[in-house]
């Protein structure tokens, strides 16, 4: 595991695809047992989710890509595991749900993508120990394959906070060789992104050369 070093410049969390059936991801029994056990399932709806394991309260939004979240939890196309974090029903962990439910970031079907979008980003937000393993990947997945909606996600945040635990949980845990040195990992991260970017204009290219930059520069901190 990489040490970790408080950073800061970046928000840092200490952060196998098994099959799935759409809407019916498989939970690990034992572990739903203890997370159900971990959770205030009687909070109001919609409004606080409330994690036992370190008494947080984080506040839920009642819309998510424009649309209700009823939306999404009345959808039987969206995954099961994905409502069950919204409704206190799952708490990610190292676990192989976890990475099922944070794989589902990077589908193709852009309508019920920005509640998994949303999924992944609360899992950074909560992201301590082994847990800041998981959401790396992913997060550089769904910047690399949506470049625009990526950086029209990050522009939803104007504190620049959001941006800032994306790049360095990417930094963390995205990359699988980080034995590189920096200029081929930010080419590398550049190249992908511009190449589903057929169609962007100069701005967000050179916002793509820089998110690059500030992924290497958050590796260094970390070494």
């Amino acid at each position: 595991m990489r040490p970790l070093i408080l950073i800061s410049s970046f928000i840092l969390f200490a952060c196998n695809y098994a099959e799935k059936s759409a809407g019916h991801t498989q939970i690990d029994t034992t572990t739903v047992k203890f997370q159900v056990s971990t959770f205030d399932t009687t909070r109001p709806t919609g409004t606080v989710w409330i994690d036992r394991l370190t008494n947080a309260n984080y506040s839920l939004p009642d819309t998510i890509g424009g649309k209700p979240v009823s939306f999404y939890l009345n959808n039987p196309n969206v995954d099961s595991i994905a409502k069950s974090l919204y409704t206190g029903k799952f708490r990610p962990e190292d676990n192989d749900t976890t990475t099922q439910l944070l794989t589902l970031v990077v589908t193709d079907d852009s309508t019920i993508r920005p509640f998994y979008r949303w999924c992944l980003d609360f899992t950074i937000q909560i992201s301590d120990g082994a847990l800041g393993e998981y959401p790396g990947e992913p997060a550089l997945k769904y910047a690399t394959k949506f470049p625009k909606e990526f950086f029209a996600y990050m522009d939803k945040d104007t504190t620049g906070q959001r941006y800032n635990e994306w790049t360095g949980i990417i930094a963390y845990s995205g990359l699988y060789d980080y034995t590189q040195k920096a200029t081929l990992i930010q080419k590398q991260i550049s190249k992908n992104m511009i190449s589903n970017c057929r169609h962007c204009n100069s701005d967000i290219k050179e916002r793509i050369m820089k998110f690059a930059k500030d992924i290497t520069e958050a590796i260094k901190l970390q070494d």
